[in-house]
């Protein structure tokens, strides 16, 4: 570890109280949206992370990894400050603050995707998760909502590189019209950070970043193109079958809501599309 990073970031984990802490490596490769560290101390390892936002769009996500980890599913979950919260502003002059949380060290790997059981695995986790926030009372409220926010990128990308987002936003919305379509928190992330004790079969759903609020099925197609994309293409539909078939067990989905499926395809690859850089022109164009 740099000593710089020990002389700057060490102070900023007093509110912890922490006994005897020490930066011993930094386990993000200068993210864009976060930095996060292994710390050690004298009663354990822990993980500090400090997000590139303004506490108000951290905090939400903070207590619903919190609450996720009581109910059973390892989160990482944040470690109080001695006064009781789950963050600290860390101010900026002439900037909105960024935001600093202490967490629980999850031991294990990436679960690997390559194994014969890793789409149960997946669809049994997802399942879990989105069953558990749909039912216990009291569920924290996400800083933003998913659909809403699409709606408003569209409007600033113009008519030719919105074209496709604007048109899987409104067959999303004439779909609501006539058919259910589960909303609740989502995890998020396109690429889930899905741990693996090596000692027992739990599995560990860390980084509460970016959760939002919006069609689970949105979730559920993240994930299973997370997981085809590292297998043979010839394997793919047997591997998505499998995934939906273990999420489903766990949070039973009609077949009506299921044909929702493809516009949430839809609408994934209308938003990489539309954040891919275009090519640039050559001379003669």
């Amino acid at each position: 570890m740099s000593p710089d990073q020990d002389q700057w970031l060490l102070p900023l984990l007093t509110p912890w109280n922490l006994p005897e802490p020490r930066l011993t490596a930094e386990l993000t490769d200068l993210g864009d949206r976060s930095r996060v560290w292994r710390v050690e101390s004298s009663d354990g390892p822990y993980v500090a992370k400090l997000t590139f936002d303004d506490p108000a769009f951290v905090e939400p996500g903070l207590r619903i990894a919190a609450l996720l980890d009581r109910a059973g599913i390892p989160t990482g979950a944040p470690i109080p400050t001695v006064d009781g919260k789950l963050c600290c502003p860390i101010d900026r002059p002439q900037d909105h603050p960024w935001t600093l949380a202490l967490h629980t060290f999850i031991p294990g790997s990436p679960l690997d995707l390559t194994t014969d059981t890793a789409p149960e695995q997946a669809g049994d986790l997802l399942g879990r998760v989105h069953h558990t926030l749909m039912t216990l009372p009291d569920v924290p409220q996400p800083a933003g909502r998913m659909l809403d926010y699409y709606k408003g990128e569209a409007k600033h990308l113009g008519r030719r590189r919105g074209a496709a987002l604007r048109k899987a936003l409104t067959a999303i919305a004439d779909f609501r019209a006539s058919a259910p379509l589960s909303e609740g928190v989502l995890y998020g992330d396109p690429a889930p950070e899905i741990l693996q004790d090596p000692d027992s079969t739990a599995l560990a759903l860390i980084d509460w970043g970016s959760p939002s609020w919006g069609p689970l099925l949105h979730d559920v197609v993240s994930w299973q193109l997370f997981l085809t994309a590292r297998q043979p293409p010839e394997a793919a539909p047997t591997v998505e079958r499998r995934f939906l078939t273990a999420y489903r067990a766990r949070r039973p989905i009609s077949e009506r809501e299921m044909d929702g499926r493809d516009l949430l395809l839809d609408l994934h690859r209308a938003i990489q599309d539309a954040w891919t850089p275009e090519p640039p022109m050559d001379a003669a164009g």
